[in-house]
Protein backbone atom coordinates (compact mmCIF):
# COMPACT_ATOMS: atom_id res chain seq x y z
CA UNK A 1 0.00 0.00 0.00
CA UNK A 2 1.34 3.46 -1.17
CA UNK A 3 2.49 5.60 2.29
CA UNK A 4 2.67 9.20 2.13
CA UNK A 5 5.53 11.16 3.37
CA UNK A 6 3.19 13.10 5.28
CA UNK A 7 0.85 11.36 8.12
CA UNK A 8 -0.91 14.59 9.78
CA UNK A 9 -3.47 16.97 8.00
CA UNK A 10 -5.17 19.81 9.20
CA UNK A 11 -8.76 20.01 10.48
CA UNK A 12 -9.46 22.88 12.03
CA UNK A 13 -8.10 26.21 13.86
CA UNK A 14 -9.00 26.72 17.38
CA UNK A 15 -8.05 29.62 19.33
CA UNK A 16 -5.99 29.56 22.25
CA UNK A 17 -7.45 30.53 25.94
CA UNK A 18 -6.86 34.10 27.04
CA UNK A 19 -4.26 34.27 23.60
CA UNK A 20 -4.34 36.42 20.07
CA UNK A 21 -2.87 32.78 18.99
CA UNK A 22 -4.30 29.63 17.60
CA UNK A 23 -4.29 25.89 18.06
CA UNK A 24 -3.85 23.92 14.87
CA UNK A 25 -5.89 20.59 14.98
CA UNK A 26 -4.46 18.09 13.42
CA UNK A 27 -6.33 14.08 12.18
CA UNK A 28 -3.45 11.19 11.89
CA UNK A 29 -3.73 9.13 9.45
CA UNK A 30 -4.37 5.83 10.56
CA UNK A 31 -5.77 6.13 13.50
CA UNK A 32 -8.47 8.17 15.56
CA UNK A 33 -6.27 10.59 17.43
CA UNK A 34 -6.10 14.36 17.16
CA UNK A 35 -3.37 16.33 17.90
CA UNK A 36 -3.57 20.06 18.45
CA UNK A 37 -0.09 22.15 17.51
CA UNK A 38 0.59 26.07 17.99
CA UNK A 39 2.46 27.61 15.07
CA UNK A 40 5.34 27.68 17.05
CA UNK A 41 5.53 23.82 18.09
CA UNK A 42 5.22 23.65 13.54
CA UNK A 43 8.19 25.92 13.46
CA UNK A 44 10.83 24.17 16.23
CA UNK A 45 10.39 20.54 14.63
CA UNK A 46 11.69 18.63 11.83
CA UNK A 47 10.11 16.15 12.19
CA UNK A 48 6.64 17.94 12.36
CA UNK A 49 6.56 19.89 9.72
CA UNK A 50 7.77 16.55 7.51
CA UNK A 51 4.98 14.68 9.13
CA UNK A 52 2.24 17.63 8.01
CA UNK A 53 0.82 17.63 4.26
CA UNK A 54 2.79 19.82 2.65
CA UNK A 55 -0.42 21.63 1.51
CA UNK A 56 -1.95 22.43 4.72
CA UNK A 57 1.74 24.42 5.43
CA UNK A 58 1.18 26.56 3.25
CA UNK A 59 -2.06 27.25 4.40
CA UNK A 60 -0.52 27.60 7.81
CA UNK A 61 1.96 29.93 6.59
CA UNK A 62 -0.63 32.38 5.30
CA UNK A 63 -2.99 32.29 7.80
CA UNK A 64 -0.44 33.24 10.27
CA UNK A 65 1.02 35.89 7.69
CA UNK A 66 -2.56 37.03 7.63
CA UNK A 67 -2.59 37.08 11.33
CA UNK A 68 0.32 38.98 11.43
CA UNK A 69 -0.22 41.95 9.09
CA UNK A 70 -3.83 42.38 11.25
CA UNK A 71 -1.78 42.69 14.28
CA UNK A 72 0.45 45.80 12.87
CA UNK A 73 -2.22 47.50 11.36
CA UNK A 74 -3.71 50.04 13.62
CA UNK A 75 -6.96 50.51 14.33
CA UNK A 76 -9.23 52.81 16.20
CA UNK A 77 -10.07 51.02 19.55
CA UNK A 78 -12.47 53.78 21.18
CA UNK A 79 -13.34 56.75 20.54
CA UNK A 80 -13.74 59.39 23.54
CA UNK A 81 -14.47 62.96 24.34
CA UNK A 82 -13.28 66.16 23.12
CA UNK A 83 -12.21 64.48 19.69
CA UNK A 84 -9.70 62.26 21.84
CA UNK A 85 -9.02 58.53 19.96
CA UNK A 86 -7.41 55.74 21.55
CA UNK A 87 -5.37 54.04 18.57
CA UNK A 88 -3.94 50.31 18.92
CA UNK A 89 -0.52 50.54 17.12
CA UNK A 90 1.78 47.86 17.30
CA UNK A 91 0.24 46.29 20.61
CA UNK A 92 0.04 49.65 22.05
CA UNK A 93 -2.73 51.86 22.77
CA UNK A 94 -2.55 55.92 22.42
CA UNK A 95 -4.68 58.43 22.82
CA UNK A 96 -4.41 60.77 20.05
CA UNK A 97 -6.66 64.11 19.20
CA UNK A 98 -8.30 64.06 15.75
CA UNK A 99 -6.21 67.28 14.77
CA UNK A 100 -2.95 65.52 15.54
CA UNK A 101 -4.00 62.76 13.58
CA UNK A 102 -5.33 65.01 10.45
CA UNK A 103 -2.07 66.16 10.11
CA UNK A 104 0.01 62.99 10.92
CA UNK A 105 -2.11 61.12 8.39
CA UNK A 106 1.03 59.51 6.85
CA UNK A 107 1.88 57.75 9.98
CA UNK A 108 -1.30 56.56 10.34
CA UNK A 109 -1.46 55.09 7.10
CA UNK A 110 -2.18 52.00 8.39
CA UNK A 111 -5.54 52.91 9.52
CA UNK A 112 -8.79 51.98 7.38
CA UNK A 113 -10.52 54.81 5.17
CA UNK A 114 -13.74 54.46 7.33
CA UNK A 115 -11.58 55.39 10.40
CA UNK A 116 -9.98 58.19 8.65
CA UNK A 117 -12.76 59.78 6.34
CA UNK A 118 -14.59 59.69 10.18
CA UNK A 119 -11.65 61.28 12.36
CA UNK A 120 -10.82 64.02 9.27
CA UNK A 121 -14.97 65.35 9.43
CA UNK A 122 -15.65 65.10 13.00
CA UNK A 123 -12.30 67.20 13.32
CA UNK A 124 -13.32 69.40 10.85
CA UNK A 125 -17.08 69.40 12.75
CA UNK A 126 -15.75 70.48 15.49
CA UNK A 127 -13.18 73.27 14.00
CA UNK A 128 -16.15 74.91 12.22
CA UNK A 129 -18.48 75.23 15.44
CA UNK A 130 -15.62 76.54 17.47
CA UNK A 131 -15.40 79.22 14.64
CA UNK A 132 -18.94 79.97 14.41
CA UNK A 133 -18.88 80.43 18.23
CA UNK A 134 -16.37 83.04 17.85
CA UNK A 135 -17.43 84.57 14.72
CA UNK A 136 -20.76 85.17 16.54
CA UNK A 137 -19.52 86.37 20.10
CA UNK A 138 -17.18 89.25 17.81
CA UNK A 139 -20.29 89.87 16.27
CA UNK A 140 -22.12 90.48 19.30
CA UNK A 141 -19.48 92.36 21.04
CA UNK A 142 -19.37 94.94 18.04
CA UNK A 143 -23.12 95.30 18.41
CA UNK A 144 -22.80 95.96 21.97
CA UNK A 145 -19.38 98.74 21.50
CA UNK A 146 -21.57 99.69 18.17
CA UNK A 147 -18.28 99.54 16.45
CA UNK A 148 -17.29 97.71 13.66
CA UNK A 149 -16.12 94.11 14.32
CA UNK A 150 -11.80 93.52 14.72
CA UNK A 151 -9.89 92.03 12.09
CA UNK A 152 -9.88 88.61 13.60
CA UNK A 153 -13.87 88.15 13.13
CA UNK A 154 -14.03 89.18 9.59
CA UNK A 155 -15.20 92.55 9.91
CA UNK A 156 -18.79 91.90 10.64
CA UNK A 157 -21.38 94.74 9.69
CA UNK A 158 -24.81 95.17 11.47
CA UNK A 159 -27.22 95.00 8.63
CA UNK A 160 -29.99 97.40 8.26
CA UNK A 161 -33.36 97.53 6.80
CA UNK A 162 -33.74 99.39 3.60
CA UNK A 163 -36.97 101.63 3.26
CA UNK A 164 -38.02 102.49 -0.01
Amino acid sequence: MFNPPYQLALCDRLPKKNSKEFLYLFKVYGSHDFVKLSHADILASNQIMSAINPRDLIKIALLENNLQAQRKRCKVEAELRGNQYRIHIHGNSETCSGESICQNIDYFSDLSAQDICKIAYTTGFLKGRNFSRQFSAAAVEARRRNTAAPDAASKVLELRAVKR
